[in-house]
């Protein structure tokens, strides 16, 4: 019986991880690419305007495209990248989707800031990168990883 209830402390300590993982990445990395929206607005010499319903909006996205990272965060090697590479995927697509909704003011923009747009162009690619292993990081931190255990991805050297 004591077996019984240390698997279900244990499940709900990782379900609560996994949640919290994807909450934190949410707000981490949707708040990242709101700012990142409104830069690349403002290079494209548009005008930029903040919503409070639609920040709200794209953290609640980009914390329910962090849940496969989060939720994978304590398996195996092989079981952490794909859930990261699937939380890039995902996020990847909807990033790039609604970037097309604006590519008629990117590729209109004058051409002395194109250089700045290629720029912001690639903090979106890193923030796509960066969602699944800031996910499986705070994921893993939650669940009582060891605080030397290296990040999601990095290898240890002897």
């Amino acid at each position: 019986m004591g077996k019984l209830f240390e698997r279900r402390g244990r499940l709900r300590r990782v379900a609560a991880a996994a949640v919290g993982g994807a909450l934190a990445a949410g707000i981490v990395i949707g708040m990242t690419a709101r700012l990142l929206m409104s830069a690349i607005t403002v290079a494209a010499a548009e005008e930029s305007t903040f919503t409070v319903a639609g920040t709200a909006g794209i953290i609640m996205v980009f914390t329910v495209l962090a849940v496969p990272a989060a939720v994978t965060a304590g398996g195996p090697p092989v079981v952490r990248v794909a859930g990261r590479w699937v939380t890039a995927a995902v996020t990847g697509w909807a990033m790039a989707t609604t970037g097309f909704a604006d590519g008629a003011a990117v590729l209109l923009a004058p051409d002395s800031r194109m250089p700045l747009i290629v720029v912001i162009v690639v903090a979106f690619g890193t923030t796509v990168v960066a969602h699944g292993a800031f996910a499986q990081f705070v994921a893993g931190r939650l669940a009582g990883a060891p605080a030397t255990a290296p990040l999601p991805g990095a290898t240890a050297t002897a």
